[in-house]
């Protein structure tokens, strides 16, 4: 079965856009007929000749640089897709330095937070709207060496709880927690993946880590009016690897 949707005249704004899945996500509503807005810290987006799709550098872990773009913005939003994460400094809580926390932490919890609050009046302009945030499945159980990174995905679900609360009725919030995802995330500078993906796959009941595209079909779903009774939800998606 293929799904596909449609969002003529809708308008989206992704943070981190240009991630591997924010691309696969940019180029999937691009094909609903929607408007992109992509926001990331690459001095160019993705090559795409459409009037549909703007990309705008920006720093979100900088409040003020955020609140600077909106004039850049239309004045109602449908969607607000926060996807900023990073894990470039591994070690314990107590090997690792202050400001190597503080900059993992703020990529992964600072910007999807200073999105949320910058960005949700443009979707309460909107009859009907939604955020969708991403988490990990990594913030659902203790992962040495990863602190800062589990504590903002973990941080990212209580935010996401709270704002279905404080948003409702009019947007819907929820988070997706992927397991393992074939994207740029996984490799280190080297281009040599994080961890053994055989080994991984081998305790993966679907046999295999999750591909981009897949993730983002997920988001596309939880904007769309198909899940108009969801929020305050986290959707895992982890080929069975852990299940809820």
């Amino acid at each position: 079965m293929k799904v596909s949707y449609l969002a003529q005249g809708e308008n989206y704004l992704i943070i981190g856009g240009m991630s591997t899945i924010g691309q696969v996500l940019s180029r999937q509503l691009l094909q609903s007929q929607a408007t992109v807005y992509a926001v990331d810290i690459a001095a160019f987006g993705l090559d795409e000749h459409s009037n549909d799709y703007h990309y705008i550098q920006c720093q979100p872990t900088d409040l003020s640089a955020l609140q600077g773009i909106k004039s850049k913005l239309p004045d109602r939003l449908t969607g607000l897709i926060c996807l900023s994460g990073t894990i470039n400094h591994f070690g314990s809580v107590t090997d690792m330095t202050v400001e190597q926390w503080k900059e993992v932490f703020d990529i992964s919890f600072a910007s999807c937070y200073h999105a949320c609050k910058t960005f949700s009046p443009l979707l309460l302009k909107s009859a009907k709207a939604a955020i969708v945030n991403m988490s990990s499945g990594l913030a659902f159980g203790g992962q040495a060496n990863y602190g800062p990174y589990t504590n903002a995905k973990a941080a990212v679900n209580s935010l996401s709880r709270t704002l279905a609360t404080e948003l409702a009725p009019t947007v819907r919030v929820n988070t997706v927690a992927p397991g393992a995802v074939d994207t740029a995330f996984i490799y280190d500078e080297a281009g040599q993946t994080r961890f053994d993906i055989n080994r991984y796959n081998s305790i993966v009941p679907l046999g295999e880590m999750a591909k981009p595209e897949e993730i983002a079909h997920l988001i596309c779903y939880l904007l769309s009016d198909g899940a108009s009774h969801i929020t305050g939800q986290c959707i895992h998606i982890n080929g069975g690897a852990m299940m809820m």
